[in-house]
């Protein structure tokens, strides 16, 4: 079941080859193919047999499996990859060539749930590699000049990345038992590659989360971007990076190994200085969808800096910002789209009183604005919190400080930078010119799905975090 979870769409975009070049034949067969993705994939996470498709060598295979990062990860992928589709159905007679869009948008779900089901190194770089080439069209979609360039930053960056991360990977393969995935790695026998080999890969691997400094692609690529690709890109396809950096350092090494070396040192600087960094680009820039790009390089880094404290408690923060991340800022592209197509004005400060006009928007934008800045009791609280208790809990002196330090400075310029939209959308002021009047169907229902599930996630999340940690606490 894994393997037809992962072929499905890859089959759907096939299949959309032959829709006929009608709106509503294509949108009608796209949501019709999501919704069936949507099943199977769910189906496939209740199947425990691991599938070996091809054993290269003894260490190398392409294997497949619904392991608990799979369970948690392929059915978020798929329900939010739906969501995104029936808003594109209205959104894309903005952009035109929908089928071309839809057709890239099925490969690069194809390659990402690959990734996620991968249960080997081998297998996951391949489709790592892939999830790279079938998205980089996606921002490629206008064929504009800036589109070109911007699809161009985002290939070299990942594909330049996952070189960097081959280097990591190489090593591993002469000093580790196995490639294979189990929960909680491999005890390996103590070398100096090992630090600078998961060095590699982590930097490599970051590069599709935005870590710096191989993180410029993502401001560039989202503003020429369609919405819906923004959405894809920032909260789901960047998480491909995510999900490879756990599965090296959770179920490839033992974590103890490069705990309290100058590898963990260096790799929490670096989320932090990316946190920190994202924030504040983001704070001063003025293009709504570059705004929010920067604001994914900051949110990003925060599952980065659980990742790389080596703690239970911030490992399961890190993994509720993976899940909440990916619902908020789906939405909040979606929102931005919305704005942008209802208005045709990109700048920031461009939308007062659209709060009049456009209130279901609004109101979803104002909501997972709130969850991105982490107040209570939406999701992005608690995810942020595990994450600053792990940190105080297993680091020392300064670093203990500086992560929790980190994650409340920039949280107080998320707020910055998100809710003066709203102040301006729903204070008096002169009413922003728009160019349609009513408020789509198809963008008011995953806005409003999206928007809840950030504030109901957040109300049901210490039950959640219990699930969690029986999982996480298999792998530290």
């Amino acid at each position: 079941m894994t393997i037809f979870a992962i072929i499905l769409p890859l089959i759907c975009a096939l299949a959309m080859g032959s829709v006929k070049n009608k709106r509503s034949h294509l949108t009608g067969a796209m949501i019709a193919f999501q919704l069936i993705t949507l099943a199977v994939t769910v189906a496939a996470v209740f199947t425990e047999d691991k599938l070996t498709l091809w054993q290269i060598s003894e260490k190398m295979a392409v294997s497949f499996a619904a392991d608990g990062l799979a369970k948690i990860m392929a059915p978020l992928t798929s329900l939010l990859w739906t969501l995104s589709s029936v808003f594109a159905a209205t959104y894309m007679k903005h952009e035109n060539k929908e089928k071309s869009f839809y057709v890239f948008s099925l490969l690069s779900q194809s390659a990402m749930l690959g990734v996620i089901f991968s249960q080997n190194l081998i297998s996951m770089y391949f489709l790592f590699e892939m999830t790279t080439i079938c998205s980089m069209p996606l921002v490629l979609h206008n064929r504009k000049k800036e589109s070109v360039a911007a699809a161009l930053n985002y290939l070299f960056y990942s594909v330049g990345g996952a070189f960097i991360a081959l280097f990591g990977v190489v090593i591993l393969h002469g000093v580790s038992p196995s490639l294979d995935f189990i929960a909680g790695g491999y005890h390996m026998e103590s070398s100096p590659a090992i630090p600078a080999g998961i060095f590699c890969i982590v930097l490599g691997f970051g590069a599709k989360a935005g870590l710096l400094p191989l993180h410029a692609w993502l401001p560039a690529a989202h503003p020429v971007a369609p919405a819906p690709a923004s959405a894809l890109l920032s909260g789901l396809i960047t998480k491909s990076g995510v999900v490879a950096i756990i599965r090296v350092l959770f179920y490839v090494i033992d974590a103890n190994m490069i705990r309290g070396t100058w590898v963990q040192s260096a790799l929490i600087i670096l989320a932090v200085a990316t946190v920190l960094m994202g924030s504040i680009l983001a704070y001063s820039e003025k293009e709504f969808k570059k705004r929010l790009a920067y604001s994914s390089v900051s949110q990003i880094s925060y599952v980065l800096c659980g990742l790389f404290v080596f703690d239970a408690s911030a490992l399961s923060g890190s993994v509720l910002q993976i899940i909440f991340h990916a619902v908020v800022k789906v939405g909040l592209f979606l929102c931005a789209g919305a704005l942008i197509y209802l208005t045709g004005k990109t700048d920031v400060d461009s939308y007062v009183g659209a709060g009049k006009k456009y209130p279901i928007i609004m109101w979803c934008y104002t909501l997972l604005s709130l969850s991105l800045i982490g107040i209570p009791p939406f999701g992005g609280f608690f995810s942020k919190w595990y994450i600053a208790e792990g940190a105080l809990k297993a680091l020392s002196a300064p670093l203990s400080y500086i992560v929790p330090a980190a994650l409340l400075l920039s949280a107080l310029y998320t707020a910055g930078y998100l809710l003066p939209i709203s102040a301006r959308g729903f204070f008096p002021g002169e009413d922003v010119k728009v160019k349609k009047e009513k408020e789509p169907i198809a963008f008011i229902i995953p806005l409003v799905i999206l928007a809840a599930v950030a504030l109901l996630g957040g109300l049901f999340t210490p039950s959640a975090v219990n699930a969690i940690s029986a999982f996480t606490s298999n792998l530290i």
